[in-house]
């Protein structure tokens, strides 16, 4: 198919500003290496959620008192898991394979405040997108949804899904990482080999954010995060933390020797959690 012309503005072409302010980074105090990866971090900025490189299990630490309590260790529980907005639900996949060793997803929540976990939608081979708040409060629920299906970009709107994929629809065009930004009027999305990109519910008005803006994130509206990582196939031989704004200004927030990557951020708080190569927790404190 083809591909509609898009205006690439590189990363090298990007005006080196400061898109965040009086940016302080800090190792989670307890932290320590082991298997681990940021998963995902509440609403309010007093959690973060880990799990492993396998996204097997969640595990929750405070960020107050560094305490932390192992969720669960149900395999898929650390694939991009959803927080509910006051903090105290979380949906997460659990991954099985049937009697065909065909692989099957099924979502759970996880009650933080008894403690418990229940299964809401049975094993599948397809998971769509979906929000904790769409279950707890449905009066809040997102009127759009993004998610990935056969590598394509698709939303849902209104209950009508469509794929966008505005970057084509052939083979070799992989969507990954889809978002769908804090007031729901822009996708954040990243191709396979090519970048991040932004458009509309239309899979229109498409603008190149960066080829080094990899597990990118929404921090505001207007500002994106993502980890511009680099290997030498086998190894990974550094990576920082970059955040960009929609007119095209870019800014390295951390050192690429510190190798910090999968970046999840609280704009209420002004907080950017992210991983060590090593496993340990690293906070980014920044302002607006």
């Amino acid at each position: 198919m083809k591909r509609i012309l898009i205006l690439l503005l590189s990363c090298s072409l990007c005006s080196q500003a400061q898109v965040l302010r009086n940016v302080r980074v800090e190792k989670l105090a307890g932290s320590q290496p082991g298997d681990c990866r940021v998963a995902g971090i509440s609403p309010d900025g007093s959690y973060v959620l880990t799990t492993t490189q396998t996204s097997k299990g969640l595990r929750q630490i405070d960020l107050k008192t560094g305490r932390q309590i192992q969720l669960t260790d149900i395999p898929g529980a650390g694939f991009q898991p959803s927080i509910s907005e006051n903090g105290r639900k979380i949906l997460c996949r659990k991954v099985t394979f049937d009697e065909r060793h065909m692989r099957q997803t099924s979502l759970e929540m996880l009650d933080l405040d008894s403690g418990t976990h229940r299964q809401l939608r049975a094993p599948s081979r397809e998971v769509r997108a979906y929000r904790a708040d769409d279950v707890t409060s449905p009066a809040r629920a997102a009127r759009a949804e993004v998610f990935i299906e056969d590598l394509q970009l698709m939303v849902t709107v209104d209950g009508v899904t469509r794929n966008i994929s505005p970057n084509g629809t052939d083979e070799d065009t992989r969507y990954i990482w889809p978002s769908l930004s804090p007031d729901g009027q822009r996708i954040l999305y990243y191709v396979s080999g090519e970048g991040a990109y932004v458009c509309d519910l239309e899979g229109r008005n498409v603008r190149f954010i960066a080829h080094d803006c990899r597990a990118p994130q929404w921090y505001d509206d207007e500002t994106i995060i993502g980890m511009n990582d680099r290997d030498d196939g086998e190894m990974l031989l550094s990576s920082s933390i970059m955040a960009y704004s929609l007119n095209g200004e870019a800014q390295e927030l951390t050192n690429p020797s510190q190798m910090l990557m999968y970046p999840q951020c609280c704009a209420r708080r002004g907080i950017i959690a992210c991983s060590g190569a090593s496993g340990e927790v690293f906070l980014i404190n920044v302002e607006r």
